[in-house]
């Protein structure tokens, strides 16, 4: 019996006395972003979805009233089991695209809930596809559930696990990597596999993002592994380098772990497992793989389940959230190699909506680029606002495209003071907000830009100047609109070759991320280009202030990039940091170099906290009270001094 999908429509009180009425709600599991009014055994929140995962589960109730949050339809879809029922509740169908949204509050910018007429309309086209049934105000009768397979037995390898089994037992890779897509089995077969090192008595250390998706590994393990969540383990060989060198490192999930700390961890440990999905909500393994064999130096072997345990090898619901999340695409996107003659036909061309045609088009190639690229961008592409596109194709297939969303026009000055002091942060302007609280630069606000959120160009064509020629091609668009942008901005994980790249587009380094962001593992830059007279000034400060301080910076990558002499004289930029960081809450990095100027002016005396910090930054007490009290000590000093702005 295949897994169903059932869409419900009606209204709430009509979908009440179905649930009540149906033998479904005693074995359902509840999702949605609001609780349900009656008795089921047990309710998950959208951004709880996460903890499903590892379980499976005969039937499940999603409640899409409020919104379509597409990354927990997926994962409800993931965890139910082989005949279960996954039932989709609506208030509307005929007229759902004209219901706003809920989900859009975390991807469109916007304050309020929007319309997303585009993906409604891409998902009714799917469930036609695929003939699920729609109950429009009519009575539902749902079969019980069969029990769940009994697992007394379910230890035992498939033949597939098997074969796999005895390759990875006579394999001397230093590494391993398990793929597949979801349900095959990946974590059963790796806990099958430290079944085997545990009987030789071999050290084993366990890591995943989620450390309640780890339950199947366990079960199959036949024992509970010394679990660490990555971070943790990374901190731990960052104090005890050679303390894992005897274990072998099993890691789940492992494309969900940004790649520094996946490299840091496959290097201290003696043998590695990795298992990762591909063709999934968390971003595509394959991506992953692509990136990670292409930098790791240690031996590794790649191995590939195929198939499905939980459900039918022809599971309709499978096929379905596959073509919804456009998950395969990258795969059909035609990849020709790099020809120069070809080189000369491409036709550059600039959109503010992607046509439905080329969706899968531009979703696969932003995905073979990043493989982070998830169903949230999905539905930022088909429906958030104020989007332009610049995309490269030739001979209809596309091999570049650049992805911007305006930032900046601000007239609100009370909204623009609270974001300098760090009291507001609304929704959108990325990099205009970053620059205008960390770097006291308002103009970010104030002023019109444009802010390339992805660029993407096709593996067989990087290296050949294309992404540049998009770019040039947006400066081109953009200049004809005569001021309508001021300038351009880019923020990403700072590498050499992402710099050197947009140095080359004529982009400015003027910002560094005080910490390593999570998701890259890289420092985040912010770079800008400037398009008009005003952006010209704007643009030649922001550079100027940049270098001005990087030099009294305690950042990791000063030294790098530090080009002046150290410039000590306190000016009004400064003055105004330092009565920022006293009455509000800017952080500490932004004012450091001023801090360090005041000090030197004024002696080390009236500041004991920030003086010890400066001389010893590695020793910074991470308290909320000890900032509290460095906030104190220029607030004294500013008030006994009458340097008050």
């Amino acid at each position: 019996m295949s897994r169903a999908l059932l869409i419900l429509v009606g209204e709430d009180d009509f979908l009440a006395y179905q649930l009540n009425h149906n033998l479904l709600l005693k074995s359902a599991v509840w999702i949605g972003d609001v609780s349900p009014h009656f008795a089921t055994p047990s309710y998950f929140p959208f951004s709880k979805t996460k903890n499903l995962l590892g379980s499976e589960f005969p039937a499940i109730i999603y409640d899409a009233r409020q919104g379509i949050h597409l990354d927990a339809l997926a994962m409800a879809a993931g965890t139910l089991q082989y005949d279960g029922q996954l039932l989709l509740l609506l208030n509307h169908w005929a007229d759902l695209a004209n219901q706003p949204d809920s989900d859009s509050l975390r991807w469109s910018g916007e304050k309020r809930a929007i319309n997303t007429p585009h993906f409604i309309a891409f998902l009714q086209e799917k469930i036609a596809k695929y003939g699920f049934p729609i109950y429009q105000s009519t009575p539902l009768t749902l079969a019980s559930p069969m029990p769940q397979k009994d697992r007394s037995i379910h230890c035992q390898p498939t033949l597939e696990q098997a074969r796999l089994l005895q390759q990875m037992a006579e394999a001397e890779d230093a590494i391993l990597i398990v793929t597949a897509k979801r349900g095959r089995g990946k974590s059963a077969l790796a806990g099958l596999f430290a079944k085997q090192q545990l009987a030789q008595n071999q050290p084993l250390i366990l890591t995943a993002p989620n450390k309640s998706a780890v339950n199947i590994f366990n079960e199959f393990a036949g024992a509970d592994i010394t679990f660490m969540p990555p971070d943790e383990l990374s901190q731990n060989l960052s104090d005890a380098p050679q303390q894992f060198a005897n274990h072998w490192l099993f890691v789940d999930e492992a494309a969900m772990i940004p790649l520094d700390i996946l490299f840091r961890l496959t290097k201290a440990f003696k043998r590695v497992v990795l298992t990762t999905t591909i063709h999934s909500y968390e971003g595509t393994g394959r991506g992953f793989l692509l990136k990670f064999m292409a930098k790791t130096d240690r031996t590794l072997r790649h191995l590939e389940l195929f198939t499905p345990l939980r459900w039918q090898a022809d599971d309709k619901l499978e096929a379905f959230i596959d073509d919804l999340l456009l998950c395969d695409c990258e795969d059909r996107l035609p990849q020709p190699p790099y020809d120069s003659v070809l080189a000369e036909q491409i036709q550059m061309s600039h959109c503010e909506r992607i046509p439905h045609d080329q969706i899968e088009s531009v979703y696969g190639l932003l995905t073979l680029a990043h493989y982070r690229t998830s169903p949230l961008d999905l539905r930022r592409l088909l429906d958030a606002p104020q989007q332009q596109f610049y995309l490269a194709q030739a001979q209809d297939a596309l091999l570049g495209c650049v992805w911007a969303v305006p930032e900046g026009g601000l007239t609100d000055n009370t909204l623009i003071r609270q974001i300098r002091r760090g009291e507001r942060r609304p929704r959108g302007n990325l990099v205009a907000q970053m620059l205008c609280f960390q770097a006291g630069l308002v103009e970010a606000c104030e002023l019109r830009s444009l802010r390339i959120s992805r660029i993407a160009v096709q593996p067989n064509w990087q290296q050949q100047g294309l992404g540049q020629r998009l770019i040039a091609k947006m400066k081109q668009q953009q200049i004809k609109q005569q001021g309508a942008v001021d300038f351009l901005s880019v923020s990403f994980g700072y590498t050499p070759e992402l710099l050197a790249f947009w140095q080359k587009c004529g982009f400015v380094l003027v910002h560094f991320s005080e910490s390593k962001e999570t998701s890259s593992g890289c420092y985040s830059v912010v770079v800008l280009c400037p398009l008009s007279e005003k952006g010209q000034v704007f643009v030649q400060r922001a550079e100027k202030q940049f270098q001005r301080n990087l030099p009294l910076s305690f950042h990791p990558l000063a030294t790098q990039f530090a080009r002046t002499e150290i410039d000590w004289t306190l000016d009004s930029s400064d003055w105004q940091l330092l009565t920022d960081f006293a009455d509000f809450y800017l952080p500490l990095s932004s004012v450091l170099p001023s801090i360090r100027r005041l000090i030197t002016s004024a002696g080390e005396a009236p500041f004991p906290l920030l003086t010890d910090y400066c001389k010893q930054p590695e020793k910074r007490p991470n308290k909320k009270t000890w900032l509290e009290n460095c906030r104190l000590e220029v607030k004294k000093w500013l008030q006994k001094n009458a340097v008050l702005l």
